[in-house]
């Protein structure tokens, strides 16, 4: 929570409750940073708060906007549009998990596609073979 707590002493806010608001604000101050420093960051409020006992306000709707303003991680695009918005509410890491599993999963749909196209085409080959061995 370093960070955080160095970005809220230099703007005169408090780390400890934080509010969805000001959680945002941070990770669009540090969007620069990247994904990959600010998430683990926002991990650590989260944690934060937890330890104490207070709500995480890393769970609002203020902080998933900013993380997916950062992230870019669309949504997978064969689920409905209202699917597409209540997975743009989850927490990045699990975004990451259902986007790696609609990847691999259309991975293997293109896969099985051409492995039928495949067996398809030798499956006509061999009754066009049998066709001309026959009137020969």
């Amino acid at each position: 929570m370093q960070m955080f707590e160095k970005w809220c002493a230099l703007r005169g806010e408090k780390a400890i409750p934080a509010s969805p608001t000001i959680i945002a604000r941070f990770i669009a101050d540090v969007a620069p940073m990247g994904i990959d420093r600010v998430w683990p960051a926002v991990l650590e409020i989260s944690r934060a708060h937890y330890i104490i006992g207070l709500p995480d306000s890393t769970q609002s709707f203020p902080v998933a906007s900013a993380i997916n303003e950062l992230s870019k991680l669309a949504p997978p695009h064969s689920w409905p549009a209202a699917e597409k918005l209540r997975f743009m509410t989850l927490p990045y890491d699990i975004q990451l998990v259902i986007s790696k599993r609609e990847a691999d999963r259309d991975r293997e749909v293109k896969r099985m596609h051409s492995e039928f196209a495949k067996l398809e085409k030798e499956s006509k080959d061999a009754a066009n073979k049998t066709i001309a061995d026959t009137a020969a």
